[in-house]
This record gives C-alpha cells, sequence and structure tokens, in this order.
C-alpha cells in the first residue's frame, strides 16, 4: 500500500503492506474550498450567543481584548463593530514568552489600525506583552507558589473580550482561552514558575479541570492556570470567542461566558481530532509538514502527542525536515544543548533547577529513554540528531523494510499531521 506522509513543504512516499498497518490515523477533518465557510461558521457563532446581547456587553466600559499573535483578523473583524460603543479599548497581544516585536506583532497591529478605519471607533491601544521589559501588577500567589504578575495595561480594563484557537496543547491540556492571560499577558517570572508544574505527569495533553471527563480533570499545570486567571481577573468579566480551524479554514466557533465556551471548544477538540488506538512495537510520525516540521523544537511536539501509540521498548520513525534547524536561538540552551548530556543528568538537572523551555527537554528525555530508538528522517546534519541521543536515517522505506523483514507479522502505527491530534492509549 502507498502513502504518502507531509514532510516539509511536500509529500514523502512510503510502501506498507496493508496487513501490517493497525491504524493510519490524520486530522478527520476536510479543508473548505473557500472562506464562505469561515464567514458563515463566525455568524452562526455570534448569533446562537444573540447579536443583541454583544454591543451592550462593552457599552460605555473600559474594554480589553486579549488576542493571541496567531488569530487571524477576520476573527477581530467580526467582533470591532460591536466594541463602538466602548468608552475605550485595549488591544492586548497575548505574545507569551515571545519577542514583543516580532512581525507576526506588527502585521496584527496594522490590521487592527486598518480595519478601525473603516468606521468610528472608540479611543484604543495596542500593545504587545512583553514578558522582561514590561512593568506588571502583582496580584497575589496561587496555592502551587506561581506568583501572578500581569501586564499593568489590563488594569485599566473593566471588562474582557478573549480570541482564541482551541487544540491539543502537550502540557496545558488545551490551547484555550485561559491561556491567553496566563501565560499570555504574565511576566517572565509568572511564566517560569507556573511551567515547573509541567514537569508533573499529569501536565500533559487531554486533561483540564473543565473537561467533561472527571477522570481527565485533574492537573497540576491547569489547575494552577484557572486559579491564577481568577486572580488577575478580580471578578471582572470575561466575554469568549473560540475557533478550532484546520489549514486555516474555521471548523467551529463559540461566543460565551468563559468557562462554558471553553468547555464546549474542549469537548469538540476531543471530538474532532482525539483518537484512541493499541499500543505497538512500531510507530510512524509526521508532525504534518512545514510549518509544523519547520525547526526540531516545534516538531517535537508531534512525538509528545502520540507517544501513547508505541510500547515501552519500541522504535518511532519520525519524519521532520526541519528547514529552519533545531529551533529559536534563546530554546537552544534549556532544549537542545541540555539534549546532549546523558539522560538522567538531563532530568535530574530539569527538576533541580527548572529554567522555561527546558520542559520540552525533560518530556523529550522522558520518551527518549523510553523507547528502543527515535529515527529521525531530517535535513539536519546526523551529527546534529545523534548528539541528542536520537538516530539519523536517511531512507526511511529501507528501515520500515527492516522492521517487517525482522518480523513480518508486525503492526505499525502511522500517524499523518500529528502535531494537530492527539492519540490515547487503548
Amino acid at each position: 500500500m502507498r502513502l504518502e506522509l507531509h514532510y516539509g513543504r511536500g509529500l514523502l512516499p512510503l510502501e506498507i503492506p496493508e496487513a501490517n498497518i493497525l491504524a493510519y490515523r490524520q486530522p478527520s477533518i476536510a479543508p473548505a474550498t473557500s472562506n464562505d465557510g469561515n464567514q458563515k461558521i463566525l455568524l452562526e457563532a455570534i448569533n446562537e450567543f444573540g447579536i443583541l446581547r454583544l454591543s451592550p456587553i462593552f457599552a460605555g466600559r473600559q474594554v480589553g481584548v486579549i488576542i493571541e499573535d496567531t488569530t487571524r483578523a477576520e476573527l477581530l473583524a467580526v467582533m470591532l463593530p460591536f466594541l463602538r460603543g466602548a468608552r475605550f479599548v485595549q488591544f492586548l497581544i497575548a505574545n507569551g514568552s515571545e519577542d514583543s516585536d516580532i512581525v507576526a506583532n506588527q502585521s496584527l497591529a496594522n490590521a487592527i489600525h486598518a480595519m478601525i478605519e473603516d468606521f468610528d471607533f472608540p479611543e484604543y491601544d495596542i500593545h504587545a506583552n512583553d514578558c522582561e521589559r514590561d512593568e506588571f501588577i502583582d496580584v497575589g500567589v496561587t496555592t502551587r507558589g506561581t506568583p501572578v504578575r500581569v501586564n499593568e495595561h489590563s488594569a485599566r480594563c473593566d471588562v474582557f473580550l478573549v480570541i482564541s484557537g482551541v487544540a491539543p496543547h502537550d502540557a496545558a491540556g488545551y490551547c484555550n482561552p485561559l491561556q491567553n492571560f496566563l501565560p499570555g499577558i504574565c511576566s517572565l517570572e509568572t511564566m517560569t514558575r507556573h511551567y515547573t508544574l509541567a514537569l508533573n505527569e499529569r501536565s500533559t495533553f487531554g486533561l483540564h479541570p473543565w473537561h467533561p471527563d472527571p477522570n481527565r480533570r485533574r492537573t497540576p499545570l491547569g489547575e494552577d492556570q484557572w486559579e491564577g486567571v481568577q486572580m488577575l481577573l478580580r471578578r471582572r468579566p470575561v466575554l469568549a470567542f473560540a475557533v478550532i480551524s484546520y489549514q486555516n479554514q474555521l471548523q467551529w466557533a463559540k461566543i460565551g461566558v468563559l468557562i462554558e465556551t471553553t468547555k464546549a471548544g474542549i469537548q469538540k477538540v476531543d471530538e474532532l481530532i482525539g483518537f484512541t488506538l493499541p499500543r505497538v512495537d512500531f510507530m510512524i510520525v509526521s508532525p504534518g509538514g512545514y510549518p509544523d516540521d519547520e525547526n526540531l523544537y516545534a516538531a517535537q511536539r508531534a512525538l509528545e502527542l502520540t507517544k501513547n501509540g508505541v510500547n515501552a521498548g519500541g522504535e518511532v520513525l519520525f519524519l521532520a525536515h526541519c528547514e529552519n534547524g533545531i529551533g529559536p536561538q534563546k530554546t537552544m540552551r534549556h532544549f537542545y544543548d541540555l539534549l546532549t548530556k546523558p539522560l538522567p543528568e538531563v532530568l535530574q538537572s530539569i527538576e533541580n533547577a527548572y529554567e522555561l523551555y527546558s520542559h520540552k527537554a525533560y518530556k523529550f528525555a522522558q520518551m527518549i529513554q523510553q523507547l528502543q530508538a527515535i529515527h529521525v528522517h531530517s535535513s539536519l546534519p546526523d551529527e546534529t540528531i545523534a548528539r541528542i541521543h536520537l538516530t539519523p536515517c536517511a531512507d526511511p522505506q529501507a528501515l520500515v523494510n527492516r522492521w517487517l523483514t525482522q518480523n513480518p507479522q508486525s503492526k505499525i502505527n502511522i500517524i499523518d499531521e500529528a502535531n494537530k491530534l492527539a492519540i490515547y492509549a487503548e
């Protein structure tokens, strides 16, 4: 059977007998052929909430619009007319730990200015959170020890509109509106202490305090996040606008109160892109091609989201082109450089002195330890791969042939576009 898996900016073919494929999974949603579908979904979300209810929420008030730097301008464009009666609008780009002057932030700011020029709009300001250089307000310390310091620009707001995507998240359970607040508009100190909780095995995808399944609610990172958000909100109301998208096309949207909208998004993500599979000894994983495999730091998320599909002691073929190398320079010391050390030393050093970004190295080291090999087919030099306990693979087809020669009855799980999926063990 011929398969073509996403790899870089193209497809990588593999021949695998159908009898040896236990499961072949990719998102069970089809991309729309035009933006007409986007507009239909957005209008349905507004009508479901009640179009006449929106403007009064913001009328005469100082509104904080919390948006991700990756949020498409069309989502904000739908809501701008309802903000015209506000006294003041503070646009806050939930930048997290990213540089505040990145191109995406400036592009979003330019788009906001351009859209507002089309009609009368109240006084407004646009600011991208800078976790190191901004001024922050201390609002308390969570029970797990996270000092919550929120961007001072949020203090002038008495009601919030938060626009967010919903998707699996390898540490926080799900990308969701809460993340726009914490870590989105918080200080580096807050983010660093908060993400120490990512080292806990319950801080993983598929778990969240608001999950409909009670068995999937206990998660230290998610619980700390919600506690911190309550502190920084100080009972100020929030209207959440949550969406699920695939290949830049909307699949779902909802507007409503923070908790109920987030709950609905979590349930829909599970329905669209969550799969339960038996574990096998061999698994093939593609993050989904560019940009999901543009560097190793980004691509590794696919391994975390699919790790439940392979047995301990098994082998994984990882197809990640990595045209932009290892990852952003600021992540190197706490990701790649850490992983060049002996794995027990990696785990111990992070447990003793966590630094931001190092939880990804921690989870990667755990997975590498549990498997016989992770074979990496990429554009990275072989020595770059081998230095972090991975096995370079020049010929993916030859590797698969070797697996099947060793045991012709072997079963293989194949996961394409894995950065968008969540695999749970049967």
